[in-house]
């Protein structure tokens, strides 16, 4: 095969067809991209990951009403037994569990057989092969980003985030399902909302949207769900819930929430 002179790459952009672009969740949460939800330890990111899966697995229409297409969930997550509170939490939430694949170990050979250690992000060619091997998968959670990253890998530094993370876009790009990355939230401030992302910007800055989980400073048990930036469309409302019940589920409101993570 022929080796390409070096120089610069070009495309006209007369040889690119467009595309529209798809939705898990219209407008929130696209296909084929990075999604991240960024918020503080303890206020209900998994539960609203779990919320996600279940609707995903059972074709259950998004709390705004949103179409949600029906396909398969990959978990990284780094909940220890997948027994407790993973499993109880999904069947609080009506998930088809048979469609919700955990994703905690990667198998290799070495010189004594064969080994097993956590998974991170840098192993792309085993999150692809689980993509093959569940082909209808509509998303994939990654709870939290900071627990697979990779152990050389330096959070606060833009150009290692981005190394691990833009093979994982182009995986997303390749199969089609909508990524989501849980990220934490220092107790630092900042003037925007998207800045206050525990360690570097890469996180928010390959994401197409950003999504924060607050609590309401009025009501301690209601939960803001709030847009940051999208690339991809308009700003949307927020949305508003209630974690309820044993064992616990998450409640939507119906109305929506006419404010943004900023404010």
């Amino acid at each position: 095969e022929k080796i390409s002179e070096p120089g610069p790459v070009l495309t006209c952009l007369a040889d690119v067809h467009p595309r529209a672009v798809s939705w898990l969740w219209p407008e929130r949460i696209p296909f084929g991209r990075i999604t991240v939800l960024v918020g503080h330890a303890g206020e209900g990111k998994s539960f609203l990951t779990t919320d996600a899966a279940a609707r995903v697995t059972t074709g259950t229409p998004w709390p705004d009403g949103g179409d949600c297409p029906q396909g398969s969930v990959i978990l990284i997550s780094a909940e220890d037994d997948p027994a407790a509170p993973i499993r109880p939490r999904l069947d609080a939430h009506h998930a088809n569990v048979t469609k919700v694949h955990l994703l905690s170990a990667v198998r290799r050979a070495d010189a004594d057989g064969h080994c097993e250690r956590m998974v991170t992000l840098a192993d792309v060619d085993t999150i692809e092969a689980a993509l093959v091997r569940v082909a209808d998968c509509k998303l994939i959670v990654v709870d939290p980003v900071g627990s697979f990253l990779g152990g050389r890998t330096d959070a606060h530094r833009d150009n290692e985030v981005r190394a691990v993370l833009a093979p994982i876009a182009k995986l997303a790009e390749k199969y089609g399902p909508a990524v989501l990355v849980v990220a934490h939230r220092p107790k630092s401030t900042a003037s925007r909302a998207d800045d206050l992302v525990l360690g570097s910007r890469a996180f928010t800055g390959i994401a197409r949207a950003v999504w924060h989980l607050s609590r309401d400073p009025d009501n301690k048990s209601r939960r803001l769900l709030l847009p940051g930036k999208n690339n991809l469309t308009r700003e949307g409302d927020g949305l508003a819930f209630s974690i309820i019940g044993e064992p616990p589920r998450i409640s939507w409101e119906s109305n929506p929430v006419s404010m943004s993570a900023d404010d």
